[in-house]
């Protein structure tokens, strides 16, 4: 009977072993006992392979660049502009406070503001923004709900004269006067130096890790992950997994898997809060507590939980939201005033531990913490 339970035991580990690999795009080939396999399981993963959008826009600019000099307010003030902002979901907590943030801006030069939101539906937005068009604003900011299929709207926008800043990621046509994001790589690497600091303090030995990435392509979230790894490596840590989700509840299921196909992984990096709260209930269901979680973004469920003393996720790089707004302004107030625009600018992030996350979410969201 021993025997029996034994069998079935290693039965399941190798069925479950195949059915892994089967999800992470493995064949036969790849189940070998080849050198470049062995090399990957003492070494980890390999690094990602550069961005082509980044080779297209160019290293990015400090928001420095972005400051007004006394004569372009002037003219900006003369001109009192009309600036649309096209926003792909307006209903959230960060898009609310970019679009105040917007608001406040162009109406400290004397401007005046218009929103449209397209509620996740590239459609609507196009039509937003041919709206915009025909009310005869002086400029466009705009997120798109798919940043690289927005670029008819931006041809549309170019045919009328109007200027365009975009957060996100660059169109797939059309000419923008600048992509203002966060820091993405710079986010992802504080995130990785903070989740070594934890392990180191805690005495852990195993350096395996695992990140949490997107299904959909965004091109800053793609930033934030190889910031994280870049920074991991440094310390000598590898990357053994890469997960993929939208959802927590995917984030979730996809990290129970890495955890029980490699018992080595002690930390993973979300690529923004929702999936790192599934990685969090990940690591509650499987009992340890000596697996941690680092992320990029702030939300009210990570700051809450962040304040009671969650030890799962220990660290985030929040974006400025209210900053990010701001200064996507001034780039196109810039603009309109005829001075020089960088074609890439990034935001810095706010580092955001449990010391200091109630600073730090009244800096993102313009309000306090509720308890």
């Amino acid at each position: 009977m021993k025997k029996g339970k034994k069998f079935a035991s290693i039965l399941g580990s190798s069925l479950l072993m195949i059915g892994l690999l089967a999800g992470c795009g493995g064949n036969q080939e790849a189940a070998k006992e080849t050198p470049a396999a062995q090399k990957e399981a003492a070494n980890g993963l390999a690094a990602l392979p550069p961005l082509k959008e980044e080779k297209v826009l160019g290293k990015a600019a400090g928001v420095e660049s972005l400051e007004l000099t006394p004569e372009e307010i002037e003219k900006i003030k003369a001109m009192k502009p009309f600036i649309g902002y096209s926003v792909h979901f307006g209903d959230i907590a960060s898009e609310k406070v970019i679009g105040q943030a917007i608001k406040e801006t162009v109406e400290s030069f004397g401007g005046k503001y218009v929103q449209t939101d397209a509620q996740r539906n590239l459609n609507k937005q196009m039509s937003d923004v041919e709206s915009l068009i025909l009310q005869k604003v002086n400029g466009v900011v705009a997120i798109g709900v798919d940043t690289a299929a927005f670029g008819p709207a931006v041809k549309k926008l170019n045919e009328a004269k109007i200027p365009i800043v975009l957060g996100g990621g660059p169109p797939n046509q059309g000419e923008f006067t600048s992509l203002v994001d966060p820091d993405g790589y710079g986010g992802g690497f504080e995130a990785g130096k903070a989740l070594v600091k934890k392990l180191q303090e805690e005495g852990i030995k195993s350096k395996s890790l695992a990140t949490m990435g997107l299904r959909a392509y965004i091109l800053t979230c793609e930033q934030r992950v190889r910031g994280f790894e870049d920074a991991v490596r440094e310390e000598g840590y590898n990357i053994v997994a890469r997960g993929q989700s939208d959802t927590a509840d995917q984030a979730q299921q996809e990290f129970e898997n890495i955890l029980t196909a490699h018992p080595d992984v002690v930390g993973g990096f979300g690529v923004y809060e929702t999936p790192a709260i599934g990685m969090e209930a990940a690591v509650r269901t499987s009992g340890r507590d000596d697996v941690f979680v680092v992320t990029h973004d702030l939300s009210d469920h990570l700051a809450q939980g962040m304040e009671k003393g969650n030890k799962i996720v220990v660290f985030t790089s929040s974006q400025d939201l209210y900053a990010e707004g701001k200064y996507k302004t001034l780039a196109l107030l810039k603009k309109l005033a005829g001075g020089e625009v960088p074609k890439y600018v990034t935001v810095p992030t706010l580092p955001t531990s449990p010391e200091n996350v109630k600073e730090q979410y009244k800096t993102v969201f313009q309000k306090t913490l509720a308890e």
